[in-house]
């Protein structure tokens, strides 16, 4: 596949970045943009639920943080879009629950401790896409 071809079919990729802190908001965008992802932001577990059940049918990939500082954790937001979206590429980020990953994360995610360089986010969610696949049509 071609380099111009690759970027394209990113173009048309949204990745929805669930984070509550504005800075590590700053942080993770930009590069995620720089590799050609569309990117979304929701700060409370709740707001990106919301977000999901109206449009998680184009949300390829969910990047989230584990405590988002409500009763919502990342683990909620990650189980319910698989529920709207089975093939959603789930990144999970967290400084101090990893140890929980195996009995509340998604099968086939991923967990990046922090901290962390922002480009392994966007080698996270570009392995889990190339792992699913183009989505069913």
């Amino acid at each position: 596949m071609s380099s111009e071809r690759e970027q394209h079919l990113k173009a048309t990729i949204s990745v929805l970045v669930v984070e509550d802190e504005p800075m590590l908001q700053e942080i993770i965008g930009p590069p995620l943009e720089d590799a050609g992802f569309a990117v979304l932001f929701a700060s409370e577990g709740d707001d990106a639920l919301g977000m999901l059940e109206v449009d998680g049918s184009s949300v390829r990939a969910l990047v989230t943080d584990i405590d988002l500082g409500r009763q919502t954790t990342g683990w909620d937001v990650a189980r319910r879009a698989r529920e709207i979206r089975p093939d959603i590429a789930v990144v999970y980020m967290t400084g101090g629950r990893a140890d929980e990953w195996p009995a509340n994360g998604v099968p086939k995610s991923i967990l990046i401790t922090k901290p962390f360089a922002p480009a392994q986010v966007v080698t996270a969610v570009s392995q889990l896409l190339n792992t699913t696949g183009p989505p069913a049509t």
